[in-house]
Parts: C-alpha cells; sequence; structure tokens
C-alpha cells in the first residue's frame, strides 16, 4: 500500500453526487460517493471527474508503459480487474496514511468472469488530486499490477511486508520511468530512497551476496528494473514458504 502525510482536518464540500460504475479497457471502474453530511480532511472530488481522472491515468499507462499494460492485460486475462473511487478512503488520522490499497477477496468473481480472481485496487480522496502518472504508477501499477500479479502467484501472503512492496515498488518504477517523470523531484527522491534503502534491502542483500557483480544496475538514473525484477523472481523462490 501507499502512504502519504496529510494535512488537519477542513470541511467538505457538498457534492450532490452519486455512485458510478462503468468498464473502460476491460477495466470495472467504480466511484462511490460521500455518505450525506460526512465530512473530510481535504475538499473531495465527485464521482464523474474521479473517473474521468482515472481513465486519463489509464490512457497514459497503456500509451508510454506497455511493459506495464502487458502485465495488466495478463492479469485481466486470468481474472476481473477493478478499480473502486471512494472519497472515504482512508479514514482520517494524523501521519501516515493510505493513498491507495490492493483489497484482495473483495468481490466475488462475477459470472462469466474470465477467472475465479477479482484484482481489486482502491483509489482514496489524497491520490485522486496526484498528476495522471502519479495516480498510474502509484494507484493503478503498484496496487493493481504490482500487488495483483503477487495475489495471483500466491506470494501477497507468503512474502514478508517489505518484499511485497519492494516487488510491486519496482513495477510502480517502471511506470514512472516509461511517464518520463522528473527523477529530480523531492518526491521521486524520497520514492527512490525508501525502494532502496527500506522496503528492498533485504533484496539488495540477496544481490549483494548472489549477484554481486550486478549490483550497479542500482547505480543507472535509469534502472534497468525488466532485470531486477527477474533476479526478484530467484530471491522470491528461496523464501520460506
Amino acid at each position: 500500500m501507499l502512504q502519504a502525510l496529510v494535512a488537519a482536518p477542513a470541511p467538505a464540500s457538498e457534492l450532490g453526487d452519486s455512485s458510478r460504475e462503468e468498464a473502460y479497457r476491460g477495466i470495472y471502474l467504480i466511484a462511490v460517493p460521500p455518505a450525506p453530511g460526512e465530512e473530510f480532511d481535504i475538499p473531495v472530488m465527485g464521482s464523474e471527474k474521479a473517473l474521468s481522472v482515472i481513465r486519463s491515468a489509464i490512457d497514459l499507462l497503456y500509451a508510454r508503459s506497455p511493459y506495464n499494460a502487458k502485465k495488466l492485460e495478463a492479469l485481466k486475462a486470468v481474472g476481473d480487474a477493478v478499480i473502486i473511487y471512494d472519497p472515504g478512503f482512508p479514514e482520517w488520522s494524523r501521519g501516515d496514511v493510505t493513498l491507495a490499497a490492493f483489497l484482495p477477496d473483495f468481490f466475488e468473481p462475477a459470472p462469466g468472469a474470465p477467472g475465479e480472481t477479482v484484482f481489486v485496487a482502491m483509489l482514496g480522496r489524497y491520490i485522486i488530486q496526484h498528476s495522471p502518472a502519479e495516480i498510474a504508477a502509484e494507484g493503478i501499477v503498484h496496487e493493481l499490477v504490482g500487488h495483483g500479479l503477487q495475489h495471483y502467484n500466491g506470494r501477497l501472503k507468503r512474502m514478508g511486508g517489505l518484499n511485497v512492496e519492494c516487488e510491486a515498488s519496482l513495477y510502480e518504477l517502471q511506470a514512472f520511468q516509461d511517464l518520463g517523470t522528473d527523477k529530480f523531484t523531492g518526491h521521486m527522491v524520497r520514492f527512490r530512497r525508501e525502494l532502496e534503502e527500506h522496503n528492498c534491502d533485504d533484496f539488495k542483500r540477496f544481490m549483494r551476496k548472489r549477484k554481486r557483480w550486478l549490483m550497479p544496475l542500482w547505480d543507472e538514473l535509469h534502472v534497468d528494473v525488466k532485470q531486477i525484477l527477474l533476479i526478484f523472481e530467484e530471491y522470491a523462490a528461496q523464501l520460506p514458504k
């Protein structure tokens, strides 16, 4: 899951909103309206606008990140892919809050679904305010592609939390690179540091011990994520069952 710092509470706007559901590029999009009288810590986006933003992020992903688009297509071939926007997600708390989440077993498969697995990414009121590129990388790729593949392959619950975040963040890094995101912004510097120094720390220890000659892959400004993900497969295979 993804996290960010949030501000103190502020009143929400009256949206007069209603739920929206649609299928777009083979992905089910659902927008949940705020409950009547519900207050939020930031002004929230209405359902119609939120779905428009999500469609733009999906289009950007398919146009600019073929590697992740191919992975998303692979998931759609074995189950239903769902993206939910819920302004009530997450409940407000001080400090770190979740921007988006992958929800395994949230829905039962629909009749005629391509498989028995439903891959669900939940986007909250904070991430929907971000740029389409950030939503594509942080919300769709990290949650739906990264954690979705882990869920399908039986690794989501088996791997430790940091390993789960490491692998999903590598897919996210590939998306950021494909989308041409400025790598020197404060956000991207923090993302790269968290990836290498925290989430992937154990994986990098494995590489130093078993694949030392490939450690320079991490030193590149434009990282060969695909090569690193292949090494991660070896790393994941030797983890305790």
